[in-house]
């Protein structure tokens, strides 16, 4: 039997947005912990508020649900980006995987080959009588040198072990699995911010730091520390870290470390002690009009007391 949401996705695909509204909202009341239908439901509305909330709905019952989390950054990214012309938020929320095909068996693969590619007809050559050897050839003739079991079992282990490893590394990216070993290690934080933004982690409490289009002057969201390793935390999926630079009041470079943590944030360390002065993350939106965000913060020195 079609589920609601099958029939929702079917009516949204031939253009029929009234009725797969109609179809997704029974979907809702059938499978309200699918997050599938939560994603759905937000690809074919125009509330960006209702689409905010339906695709955090979808995060609440699948942290890790690809499609909402590129929705949400998608109209993230719109408060900053004017999206290019005919975009819309179901060009990246199309769940993965709703209508794969089935699993074909070895034997049934085996059968459809074999319908598709039929042997051809064996041809019998005519039977003629043969002379007996000769003594010439019979002494030319060389017995062929029989292979060594050992070397056939090694060749047959590395074949199956390159099968294997080529295997689990096209199923892990099919399937958006990580593989233990391969992947980096997920941090996990103590304590978690209360809202998206950018932090500074200290005694297990958030000081905010602002986000600002032109680099800030005053001290106005800047947080101060006296932590000359200061622990920067990144709760939004506006930035990607290919793109995010920190650097000093002189504009120059500064090493980092970044570590994934859980529900999707990271965990930014400097490689090297701060001197005191300002630091900022700067993320580039436009590298050809020179567009950016800044989240700045202050490095002081620490007061010594001196007898």
């Amino acid at each position: 039997m079609t589920s609601s949401l099958d029939k929702g996705i079917e009516a949204a695909k031939s253009g029929l947005m009234e009725e797969a509204l109609g179809h997704l909202k029974d979907a809702i009341v059938e499978e309200p912990e699918n997050a599938d239908v939560w994603v759905w439901l937000s690809a074919i509305i125009e509330d960006e508020d209702k689409q905010t909330i339906f695709l955090k709905k979808a995060l609440e019952i699948d942290p890790g649900n690809r499609p909402a989390q590129r929705g949400l950054a998608f109209i993230e990214r719109k408060k900053y980006i004017p999206p290019k012309p005919g975009e819309k938020l179901s060009d990246y929320t199309r769940p993965i995987g709703l209508f794969k095909e089935p699993a074909v068996t070895p034997s049934q693969a085996a059968a459809h080959v074999a319908a598709e590619n039929p042997m051809p007809e064996p041809v019998v050559a005519p039977i003629f009588e043969t002379a007996p050897p000769t003594a010439a050839a019979t002494t030319t003739a060389q017995p062929a040198r029989p292979r060594k079991p050992w070397l056939d079992i090694l060749l047959y282990g590395l074949t199956l072990m390159v099968f294997i490893v080529i295997g689990i590394l096209i199923g892990s990216t099919l399937l958006n699995v990580d593989i233990p070993y391969l992947s980096r290690p997920t941090q996990v934080l103590a304590v978690q911010p209360d809202a998206n933004g950018v932090f500074i982690l200290e005694n297990e409490k958030f000081a905010e730091m602002a986000m600002n289009q032109v680099l800030p002057e005053g001290s106005e969201g800047v947080p101060v520390t006296n932590n000359v390793m200061p622990e920067i935390v990144l709760n939004t999926m506006i930035v990607t870290m290919n793109r995010l630079e920190l650097r000093d009041s002189l504009n120059q470079p500064v090493a980092y470390k970044a570590v994934p943590a859980e529900n999707n944030m990271y965990l930014l360390t400097p490689e090297y002690d701060l001197t005191p002065g300002r630091y900022c993350l700067v993320y580039s939106l436009n590298l050809e009009k020179g567009e950016n965000l800044y989240w700045c913060l202050q490095v002081e020195a620490i007061e010594q007391a001196y007898p």
